[in-house]
């Protein structure tokens, strides 16, 4: 019987042992969802450098092409990757980091020889069943040169913040918060929000395994029973990465593409409101989870502003109390508007209606921020 085939077993017992599964599961994709980028780009880096992987991923045979990786839509390797220097370093950055520009040198050379296109295609998706040998072949490299660029991108990928360093992280040292910029955003000619990711293996995606042809290497007589077990188990480690990776990724996609009037336009009075609950249900998952995903992670807007994932989402009330605000700035005479005539420019302003008692409280609020606003600081 496959290693991938579930046994014949009772339905009480099934069913436990499908509890079990799940809520082990749970408890794995909760830690990863925990975990920093530079903790997953290390324990990435070491899936990556697993043996079994690397004849996955550049298998002698077309039948071992088991991996490749898919970027999720609209993202792509910045051109900054190409760019990084000292003066993008970040000023904290560990001693190692100082290598990785020495060595990028050398890696740079090698881009420009085989071409950008053909770097990203063979090395970022690695797309083609060619095994190092054949793909230096290809690119006219030598097998040397193909696993430099390989450990090149792990080895960057680890150490990716320290090249575009966030500005959110706080000055005082025992209450810093550590924020790691995503992406930087820009916006596409249909109006959807494109990703330029400066870690390849953010950009990399997801790991498309195909199913199909893993099935027969476990049918198959070339491996060991010891070796299935280990295929087994290293495939699951893939899955728990492509969730990990996958929740990440919806959870910043929706979000930019409910904010995408607003980040076309920058304009603060067109965001829509959404919240992490509202989030959580179009998505089908819980709560916690976007929460987990948002935290200390920020995003470079396509006007060059940083801004934490958490200060994209809004509430209908701040919405309002902003428009308020902003109409009180603009009409000497909002003081006099009569209730109908300002829901209606409210709606004509945010796309939403409320109540008459919710606008009277929404004025209170506006008005408390605004004397707020304009109380001296205290010496």
């Amino acid at each position: 019987m496959s290693d991938f085939q579930k046994p014949h077993l009772g339905l009480a017992q099934r069913g436990d042992m499908r509890l079990r599964a799940q809520l082990l599961a749970r408890v794995q994709t909760v830690q990863l969802l925990r975990m920093g980028e530079t903790q997953i780009a290390e324990l990435i880096r070491g899936i990556e450098t697993d043996p079994l992987f690397q004849r996955l991923l550049y298998p002698t045979k077309k039948e071992w092409k088991v991996v490749r990786f898919q970027p999720h839509p609209r993202t792509r390797l910045s051109s900054s990757f190409y760019e990084v220097d000292e003066r993008t370093m970040s000023a904290d950055a560990p001693a190692d980091v100082a290598g990785l520009l020495e060595e990028r040198k050398g890696v740079l050379e090698l881009i420009q020889r085989i071409g950008r296109e053909a770097f990203e295609k063979h090395f970022l998706r690695a797309e083609e069943a060619l095994a190092p040998e054949a793909l230096a072949e290809t690119l006219g490299l030598t097998p040397a040169d193909v696993k430099r660029l390989q450990d090149f991108l792990l080895a960057f990928s680890v150490r990716a913040e320290f090249f575009d360093p966030s500005t959110r992280s706080g000055t005082d040292v025992s209450l810093q918060k550590h924020v790691v910029r995503l992406a930087h955003l820009g916006v596409e000619a249909d109006g959807e929000v494109r990703f330029d990711l400066l870690s390849p293996h953010l950009a990399r995606g997801r790991y498309e395994i195909q199913y199909d042809r893993l099935q027969a290497l476990s049918d198959g007589g070339e491996m060991t029973p010891e070796q299935k077990r280990h295929l087994k188990a290293f495939v699951r480690r893939l899955e728990l990465i492509n969730w990990r990776q996958n929740t990440l990724f919806r959870v910043v996609d929706l979000l930019c593409h409910h904010q995408r009037s607003f980040l076309g336009d920058q304009d603060s009075l067109k965001r829509a409101p959404i919240t992490q609950r509202q989030m959580s249900r179009k998505l089908a998952v819980a709560p916690s989870t976007v929460n987990r995903a948002i935290q200390e992670r920020s995003l470079v807007l396509p006007w060059g502003e940083e801004v934490l994932l958490e200060e994209l989402f809004c509430s209908r009330k701040d919405l309002c109390v902003d428009a308020l605000e902003h109409l009180e700035s603009k009409d000497q005479g909002f003081s006099r508007l009569a209730d109908r005539e300002l829901l209606d420019r409210l709606k004509e302003i945010v796309g939403v209606s409320v109540p008459r008692r919710t606008l009277n409280t929404y004025r209170r609020l506006a008005a408390a921020r605004e004397d707020q606003d304009g109380k001296p600081e205290s010496a």
